[in-house]
């Protein structure tokens, strides 16, 4: 019990460590080494709290995360993973750490059609600590050491390469007559191969004065297996640090992409001082349509355990009211159409202006950059994100087609998602826009693909009573 009530005030006074706050013996006794809690950073480093592993997720598979980064964790794990989110994500997270010491961050991705926004913001409390003189008396001041850090990331992609950036700023509250900040930079690259996923970057490059950052590079892979009902995730990393090495091993089981079982592992080749942080962690999520829980348990060795639990949810600003009608109006609309079909029995209509037909032209994106239309240079996302913009400009006729094209050119697990927004997208257009004879029909065969794909998918669950038949 002793050592471990140790551990635990040693875990809480590293940030304080070679800062010159009193008298050396107060020092030795109150600034040990970070590393004998928690394998982060080495000796004499600043700011070790940049380096405090993100995500429920990414902690229950031992920090293994880097060419998988599939949430916004990605954000800390590996920026470049944030391209590969297809929907918007927003997503909050709560670690319990030791005592009263927790850790909270909220974080948001936002995916475009060149790549992804990304920002983060988190929260250390490290509790209250009482502080002894030299010779262990309590001297009755107690200090509350805090961190708060923010981060923005950028990422674009070319192809099945995808690359990122964040930036940090981050500052560190001692006490009251004392803190102090920093800014670092992070950079990665997540390489896509089918199912396999290859990763490596670098994190914490900057400059605090008198102090080294935690700086550290990491080198990742993973690999996707099994069907729709039952899946296999695998992924493996490698971190740098300048104490040495550390190795990540995770191992996801899911089932039906709605139930996923986890464990890690993270254990250091070589031996090293006060470094004994090595060992299992586990955990489970549960996603419900657009809305995901996670929840890992961490072990710190002598320290003992810690939970983490994270909340997130995903959408997409095309299944907004501005975009998707309710039922209002539809209703109105089908009015409207039943209006404009007694005007054009009553007089003939006019044809429109040319200029209209070229405005309309305009609006409508471009593909993304090193993609054209053409059938033989499109891959599969290529084409879903051609129909994609094209319904933002509201061109459902172009939209149609490239979603259809992109349905027919071949698609691997990992582009599974996309398949089943592009069988949903296919359905919206199909019910509220493209109407015509049977195409309420078009609208339920693809709201059924979609649910055959993923289960879960929210908007062919929303819509496909509306086109269901009355028995």
């Amino acid at each position: 019990m002793k050592q471990k009530q140790f551990l635990i005030l040693n875990f809480k006074f590293s940030i304080l460590k070679n800062l010159k706050l009193g008298c050396s013996c107060l020092l030795l006794l109150l600034l040990p080494n970070l590393s004998q809690a928690q394998i982060l950073t080495g000796a004499g480093d600043a700011l070790p709290s940049m380096n405090l592993p993100d995500g429920a997720k990414a902690a229950a598979l031992g920090g293994a995360f880097s060419a998988w980064a599939d949430d916004t964790s990605a954000i800390y794990w590996n920026p470049a993973g944030m391209v590969w989110l297809p929907k918007i994500q927003i997503e909050t997270a709560f670690n319990q750490w030791f005592q009263d010491s927790f850790f909270q961050d909220v974080s948001l991705v936002w995916p475009k059609d060149w790549g992804a926004l990304g920002a983060r913001l988190s929260y250390i409390n490290l509790g209250s600590i009482a502080l002894r003189d030299g010779s262990g008396t309590l001297t009755g001041t107690t200090v509350s050491p805090e961190d708060w850090g923010a981060t923005f990331a950028a990422a674009g992609r070319l192809n099945n390469l995808s690359f990122g950036m964040a930036v940090k700023v981050y500052s560190e509250i001692l006490s009251t007559y004392y803190s102090y900040g920093g800014l670092g930079v992070d950079a990665g690259a997540l390489y896509k191969l089918g199912d396999l996923g290859l990763a490596g970057g670098v994190r914490n490059v900057g400059i605090v004065t008198g102090y080294n950052y935690p700086t550290e590079g990491y080198t990742g892979l993973s690999l996707a297996l099994g069907s729709k009902n039952i899946s296999f995730h695998a992924a493996s990393d490698t971190t740098f640090t300048d104490g040495g090495l550390i190795v990540h091993h995770g191992l996801e089981i899911g089932y039906q992409q709605t139930v996923f079982l986890r464990a890690g592992y993270q254990w250091l080749p070589q031996p090293l001082p006060s470094q004994d942080q090595a060992g299992l962690s586990g955990g489970a999520g549960i996603a419900l349509g657009d809305f995901k829980m996670d929840y890992a348990m961490t072990s710190y060795g002598n320290l003992g355990l810690t939970n983490q639990v994270a909340i997130s949810y995903q959408f997409v600003l095309l299944e907004s009211s501005t975009n998707q009608p309710d039922d209002e109006d539809e209703r109105v609309s089908n009015t409207n159409n039943a209006r404009e079909e007694e005007e054009e029995e009553s007089e003939p209509v006019k044809p429109a202006p040319t200029a209209v037909a070229r405005i309309k032209i305009k609006l409508v994106p471009p593909p993304p950059s090193g993609v054209t239309e053409e059938d033989s240079g499109l891959t599969m996302r290529a084409a879903y994100h051609i129909g994609i913009n094209a319904y933002k400009a509201r061109d459902f006729k172009k939209s149609a087609q490239y979603l259809k094209k992109a349905l027919s050119l071949p698609a691997s697990s990992a582009d599974k998602i996309f398949v089943g927004e592009a069988n949903s997208m296919l359905g919206i257009i199909y019910q509220y826009y493209l109407k015509f004879d049977g195409s309420l029909d078009l609208a339920r065969h693809y709201y059924k693909a979609a649910l055959q794909i993923d289960p879960t998918n929210s908007t062919a669950q929303k819509h496909l009573p509306q086109v269901e038949v009355p028995n």
